[in-house]
């Protein structure tokens, strides 16, 4: 993986394909970007798909501070400018949507369409009550072995987790899962439950916008990505059958059909 020095991190990231126009991937909490790898191999032949790695995720640097929602959209911002990528399709996914509408409000001129996956615009301090405010001190206290189990429950529906042919993607994110940092998960899901509300924003989002949702989607609920999709103008709605948080590795094929009609239309 490339990396880059932005806002005072060391900031790793994947970058392949050849086309004009840059598909711009960002994971959520406790993930990496090899969640996209299903999606990358699917559109790298007609994009320049780039995958980041957060701050204390994956490859990237594990900092003392900068894992606010606005830090990390600053992140993403900066190395979407550093790679001279803009306006680019960006696709994230949980807090990487959360980071994708802030980006899409604050510096339209870098977002060209926009893909939210399992995210709403909520107030993380009121809708954290699944046991998400436990994160931060249990991967602070005891590391990532500690919410491995809860984790995988929770990210993902039973359909994945009971099936046998998928056993062995399964395993890999579980290990994936214990070898992260369990002080980079648990800054960032602090930064996740201090954020602040963008729900009266979403009207300055001008991007094309189109949101994915797993079927059984255990994070968030229907509702909220529903008030979501209402509040931005024009924005479209899939619902990934079978799925639940985790959709892009649970059911790869529908999500990537799902954003490959989506760029079409909008291109």
């Amino acid at each position: 993986m490339a990396h880059a020095e932005i806002n005072g991190a060391k900031l790793y990231y994947s970058d392949v394909g050849t086309g004009a126009t840059t598909l711009f991937f960002v994971h959520g909490l406790a993930f990496d970007g090899h969640m996209f790898d299903p999606q990358i191999e699917h559109f790298k032949h007609h994009y320049r798909c780039i995958s980041l790695d957060l701050r204390g995720h994956g490859q990237s640097e594990l900092t003392e501070g900068g894992y606010e929602m606005d830090a990390m959209s600053s992140d993403a911002a900066n190395l979407i400018r550093t790679l001279a990528c803009g306006p680019c399709h960006f696709v994230g996914w949980s807090i990487g949507g959360f980071m994708g509408m802030r980006i899409a409000i604050r510096e339209p001129e870098l977002v060209k369409s926009l893909t939210l996956i399992g995210t709403a615009a909520i107030d993380g301090r009121k809708e954290t009550d699944f046991g998400f405010k436990l994160v931060p001190p249990l991967g602070r206290l005891f590391g990532m072995g500690a919410i491995t189990g809860s984790l995988m429950s929770s990210m993902f529906a039973k359909a994945f987790l009971k099936d046998p042919a998928r056993a062995e993607i399964r395993e890999e994110w579980r290990k994936r899962f214990r070898a992260g940092r369990g002080l980079g998960v648990s800054r960032a899901a602090a930064g996740v439950i201090a954020q602040k509300p963008i729900q009266s924003e979403l009207g300055g989002i001008t991007a094309p916008t189109l949101m994915i949702r797993g079927e059984f989607d255990g994070v968030v609920s229907l509702a909220h990505t529903e008030r979501t999709v209402k509040g931005i103008s024009g924005a479209q709605f899939v619902s990934v059958k079978r799925a639940g948080h985790a959709c892009t590795i649970e059911e790869p094929e529908q999500t990537a059909r799902a954003l490959d009609t989506f760029l079409k239309a909008v291109s």
